[in-house]
């Protein structure tokens, strides 16, 4: 019999291993590169600038509101001043904290503490419960904080002060979640804002002639159709993160409580005489991490509709 033929091993040629190499190379390039990009996507802070144009706004002036979201309790020092030394720089009149200042599973509540009474020295300071803050067991430690801070806290009110020599009226709802949380039945936040009658009075029986513009803080967007045409010039509310991951013509990819492609995660948004200015947030919540979407800090100016432009 004839001995059955044996092939030898055939080895990659000297060109092949260097285009595998190449290959292999150009990947942890790409990796490495964006790792990168996703780290200083993840640390930077945008300031995004808004105008809304009010009809009782003070004459001539601006009023600039420094919106402050979803910071999730974070706990690093020089974000914190970051955050204080741009709401500083832009001499803000009044400063709006709507919503999961904490996260539910904070424990340690003096870093946030300690932000907002540095905020309050620079501007008068207003708080409204989040979804995070209605799951907290430290919701009581944190309203004590706050208000030993100066912060006015509004849970389903509204107040009023003088700001430029004009009043100007601050409302605030409770999150949904709060009554939930408490064994309640929540109330829609239609029938809230309605027996505020916003648009009639203020809550100190002020005539709407002097009531000024009113800024309500709201902390859930997606329930832009029951703050509309209720009285609020502007709503201001967080929640949705951006919409966590923000893809390339697609958009925002999901947001709590609008499931994917969500509408409301960012910029401003009009429904029947009503203004919302969405933050995209400061914090990360139970999402790791944001890509293509940077935390926010928004400044906000309401100039008389006259003026805008």
């Amino acid at each position: 019999m004839t001995a059955p033929l044996s092939v030898a091993p055939r080895h990659p040629g000297p060109a092949r291993g260097r285009r595998l190499g190449r290959g292999a190379l150009a990947a942890a390039l790409v990796l490495l590169l964006g790792g990168a990009w996703l780290l200083w996507d993840n640390l930077r802070l945008d300031v995004s600038s808004y105008e809304v144009a009010v009809a009782d706004a003070p004459d001539g002036e601006v009023l600039r509101i420094a919106h402050v979201s979803d910071l999730h309790a974070s706990e690093d020092p020089g974000f914190q001043d970051a955050i204080v030394r741009k709401v500083e720089a832009r001499g803000v009149d009044l400063v709006a904290l709507t919503g999961d200042l904490v996260d539910r599973s904070t424990r340690d509540l003096a870093p946030v503490l300690e932000l907002a009474a540095r905020l309050q020295t620079i501007a008068p300071t207003y708080f409204v419960l989040g979804n995070h803050e209605a799951d907290s067991p430290l919701r009581q430690e944190l309203l004590v904080g706050l208000a030993e801070a100066g912060v006015v806290i509004l849970r389903d009110e509204a107040t009023q002060l003088q700001v430029k020599g004009r009043t100007v009226t601050v409302a605030g709802l409770d999150d949904p979640r709060v009554a939930s949380a408490d064994g309640r039945t929540p109330e829609e936040p239609g029938a809230v804002l309605d027996r505020l009658d916003l648009a009639s009075s203020a809550s100190d029986g002020t005539e709407a002639a002097a009531r000024g513009p009113v800024v309500l803080l709201a902390h859930r967007p997606e329930l832009l159709a029951q703050y509309a045409g209720r009285g609020a010039d502007v709503v201001l509310s967080g929640h949705a993160h951006g919409g966590q991951v923000r893809l390339p013509l697609l958009g925002p990819l999901f947001a709590p409580h609008q499931g994917l492609f969500p509408e409301l995660t960012e910029g401003t948004h009009e429904a029947d005489g009503t203004t919302m200015v969405i933050s995209r947030g400061l914090g990360n919540g139970i999402g790791a991490v944001r890509v293509n979407d940077p935390r926010e800090l928004v400044i906000l100016d309401l100039v008389q509709e006259a003026d805008a432009g």
